[in-house]
């Protein structure tokens, strides 16, 4: 590892503004990524602890944002991206002001939903999980079927 990607690893504090910054730097591996939050988590544990025993000077700590970069950092790029357009998808649908703007949004979450759960089984299945019953892939091909226009 040459020595810039082990000083993010290593000192992410001093490299990176945000842990949001961790996730979304191409340089490092998912791994390193890993490492370096780590580090970020512990630096955050430790001051939480040392401003409850009036040790800090009172700086706010950024944990929440830790553990939300680790979360995004574990989140596969396909469901991180389908959850992103199903919130914007829902957004716009309640602020829709026509009845049939809010039907054709209503039927796209309704369709991006389905794609997702048949990802996930894919992905179960292609790593050798099984479903639980034949009965629910025939209810999920079911639903894809009615997605089909």
């Amino acid at each position: 590892m040459d020595e810039t990607k082990q000083a993010k690893v290593d000192k992410p504090a001093t490299n990176f503004e945000t842990p949001r910054e961790v996730v979304a730097d191409p340089a490092l591996s998912k791994q390193e990524k890993g490492k370096a939050l780590e580090t970020l988590q512990q630096d955050a544990l430790q001051l939480a602890v040392a401003s409850s025993e009036g040790m800090g000077g009172g700086e706010p700590t950024n944990l929440q944002e830790v553990l939300d970069a680790k979360k995004t950092l574990e989140t596969s790029p396909a469901g991180e991206a389908y959850g992103v357009v199903l919130r914007d998808l829902k957004t716009r649908q309640a602020a829709s002001p026509s009845d049939g703007m809010r039907a054709l949004i209503d039927h796209a979450i309704k369709a991006l939903e389905a794609l997702e759960r048949a990802r996930v089984a894919s992905t179960s299945t292609a790593a050798g999980n099984v479903p639980a019953d034949a009965d629910s892939e025939i209810a999920m091909e079911t639903e894809m079927e009615k997605l089909d226009p």
